[in-house]
Formats: structure tokens, sequence, C-alpha cells
């Protein structure tokens, strides 16, 4: 009987050790990832749509909460249909963190449900972060952001231990082999790591166009074969995006805790060794040199984007309006350059596409009046100076003020001082 217990504690032992020693694959974070529906597809595509017009005009206050409206409503659609797709979850919380304090509770709600849904929705984890930043907790954003590194390296081990086999892309759909079993409905794993690398992609292209992260599809029957079978997930370039963004919100962190430009700058280059061509960190880096007085290096930064031959990208407003503001800037702080004039017309070119792209935006109206309101000062013009005070009537009109704001106000005092000087002196010059 003795013999007969040790035998059994033996095998037990042996079990433990061998269950110690295999490798066995993590457990899959997204089982319940089904195929989006064709309703919940449509009302996507056209809340991007939507989007893209947003983006490019740069609205504020109001002006960007009425124009979100049409977006957050197809977007609700897309919940309503697709409970169990982490891209339409994720994607309404990025638009409600748009919003500002007023969509954080929802934005928050939204994204964590995608990573209820996949843990390994990585732009959820970064937008999480984001959130916290804003409201400025910078230890809590930091830990949102563990948890993105830790999902991409996560889905870097998966790929590299079991490859995830070829696909096109169909929209937010997938073609590849067909199911192993044709009477069970639910996706195979396979299936499932396509149909989120597919959404991931997709995630990623709502700002500016991405091409890099597409690449001819390659089709399983014969792996050599490419170009006729459609598009699919560049994976390397993809996590090389992620891997930026990580970086460059580590960046927003640290300015939203009050970092200088000096340093933050610096961390740019890592930033852009990952993916060169991450538009809004381009637009903050823009930002930072022109805060720093690097005015040559900001617009050598951003002039490839305004000379391109992408209506989309040469008239962004947001884009527009940083050319304006960094030869505003560069006018008002080097009065002695000589290129002094070329710089103002430079700039009042880039105010002048910005409101014609949007003619109500409102920081672009007041950057327009702080350019006015130096160049008639300089050149005693008081029809310069009287253009300067319109501009800011606009700025005010747009921004749905009753009264002017602090910052419209310093303008207009500048102003002032300016038309009084011309009349104690007698006129123009």
């Amino acid at each position: 009987m003795k013999s007969i217990n040790m035998g059994i504690v033996l095998l037990a032992v042996l079990a433990v050790l061998a269950a110690g020693c295999t490798n066995s694959p993590k457990q899959e974070k997204f089982p319940g990832i089904v195929r989006p529906s064709q309703n919940g597809s449509k009302l996507y595509f056209r809340a991007k749509a939507q989007y893209a017009v947003v983006r490019s005009l740069d609205p504020h206050g109001p002006t960007l909460a009425k124009a979100m409206d049409s977006v957050l409503g197809d977007l609700d659609g897309t919940v309503a249909n697709d409970p169990r797709c982490p891209l339409f979850f994720g994607k309404r919380g990025e638009m409600f963190l748009e919003l500002g304090p007023d969509g954080y509770a929802r934005a928050e709600q939204d994204l964590k449900k995608a990573l209820e849904l996949t843990e390994d929705w990585v732009p959820a984890w970064i937008a999480l972060a984001d959130l916290e930043a804003r409201r400025g907790d910078a230890q809590r954003a930091a830990k949102w952001l563990d948890g993105a590194d830790k999902s991409i390296q996560i889905i870097e081990d998966r790929e590299h231990q079991k490859p995830t086999p070829p696909f096109r892309i169909l929209g937010l759909e997938i073609g590849g082999e067909p199911p192993k079993d044709p009477n069970d409905p639910a996706l195979e794993e396979t299936q499932r790591r396509q149909l989120m690398f597919t959404w991931l992609q997709e995630s990623e292209q709502w700002t500016i166009d991405s091409p890099s992260l597409l690449m001819p599809a390659v089709s399983s029957a014969s792996p050599g074969a490419s170009g006729s079978s459609g598009v699919t997930v560049n994976q390397s370039n993809l996590i090389r995006r992620f891997r930026a963004r990580v970086d460059f919100e580590k960046i927003v962190i640290r300015l939203r805790s009050g970092a200088k430009p000096a340093d933050v700058l610096p961390s740019f280059d890592r930033v852009f060794q990952w993916d060169p061509d991450l538009f809004p960190a381009r637009i903050e880096k823009a930002v930072q040199l022109r805060a720093a007085g690097d005015y040559r290096q900001a617009e050598r930064l951003l002039r490839p984007y305004i000379d391109a031959g992408d209506p989309k990208l040469a008239n962004n407003a947001r884009l527009l309006y940083e050319m304006g503001s960094i030869y505003t800037d560069w006018y008002i702080n080097d009065p002695k350059s000589p290129d002094s004039q070329q710089i103002s017309r430079l700039a009042e070119q880039a105010f002048t596409r910005l409101h014609q792209v949007n003619p109500e935006h409102g920081p672009g109206w007041i950057e327009r009046a702080r350019l006015y309101a130096t160049a008639g000062e300089r050149g005693r013009k008081p029809t310069t100076l009287k253009d300067a005070n319109q501009w800011l009537d606009n700025a005010r009109q747009s921004q749905g003020l009753t009264q002017d704001s602090d910052e419209i106000r310093a303008v207009r005092e500048q102003i002032d001082r300016a038309q009084k000087a011309l009349q104690t002196s007698g006129g123009a010059g």
C-alpha cells in the first residue's frame, strides 16, 4: 500500500514538472472577436469620412462640438450594430477625448470597453494615457503607456512564435483561407488575429492617410506571387507606428507636466526613428521649435507638407495655422532680419489659405491680428491696424464670445497703443 502511495506522489511530481517545462502559448486575449456587420461597417466609414473633414478644418470650441455630432452619431450606430468590435468602441472613445473635459467620462468608458474586448488594442492604452495626461495625472498616464508597451510586445512575440497566415483586407473584413469546420460559425484564432491586424491598421488611418501601413497581399497558395491579390497589413510598419506613438505620448505627458522645449526636443529623434512621418509629432515638434525661437528649423520641418501635391496635407488647417504662427513669431521677434518683409508675406499667405479652408478658425484670426498689429505699428499704417481689429472681431465671433478673451484683449491693447502713438505723432508714416 505504501509503494502504491509513493507511486501516486511520484506521478504527481512528474506531472507538475512536465507542466512547468511546457512552453505553452499565452492565452488568447480576444476570443470574442466576430466579423463586423455590413451596417456597422457602413456607418464606420461614413464617420471616418466626416471626421476627415473635421480634422482638415481644425475647428475649436462650440464649432468643434457641433462638427463632431454627426461623427459620434454614426459611431453610436456602429457600437449598437457591433457590440464586440474594439475598433468601434476605441474610435468613439478617441472622438470623445477630442471634445475636451465634457467628453472625458464617456471617453474613458469606451476606451476601457475596447480593452475589455481585447487587451491587445494598443490605441486604447495610448488614448487612456493621453486622457490622464489631460487630467494632470502624469503617474497614471505613465502606467497606461506601460500597458501599451506590453501589448505591443505581446503582439510581436505572438507573431514571432506563430506568424499570422496571409490575408487580404476587404474593408473591415478579411479574405483568406476558408474555415476548417464549415459547420462552426465561430472564427478561428488565426482569423481573429487577421481581423485584429486589419482593424489596428485601420484605426491609424484617421488623421492622415498612411500608405506605409499597407503592402501588396501575397497569396497563400503561391507565396511568391503578389500585386493582383489586393493589399494587406504591413505588420512591421504598424508595430513601428505604435512604438512611435508611445514615445510621442511620453513627450506629450512631459509637456503637460510643464517641461520646456529644450527638455523634450531631443526626444523627438527617437519618435522619428520609429516612424519619420508621424504627422502629429511633426506638428508638435514645430510648435516646440517655435517656442524655442528656432523659427527656421520649424519652417523646414513643415514646409514639405505645405508644398506637397496632396491637397489633404497642403490644405490641412492645423498645418496652415502652425505655419502662419511660425512666420508671425519670426516676424515679431526678429525685427532686424533682412528677410522681415518676406517673412510677413509668407505669414499672410498661410493665414489667407487657412481662412479659405476654414473662415471660422478663431486661433488663426488672433494670430493674424498679431501679425497685422505689429506690421501696422512698425509701418505706421492705420489701415493695417484697423484690419487687425477686424481680425479680432472675427475671432470673437467665430468662438461665440460675448466679450474679448484675455488673448484677444492683449492684442487689442497693442493696437490701441499703436493708434494713439500715430495720433500723437501726426498720422501715418
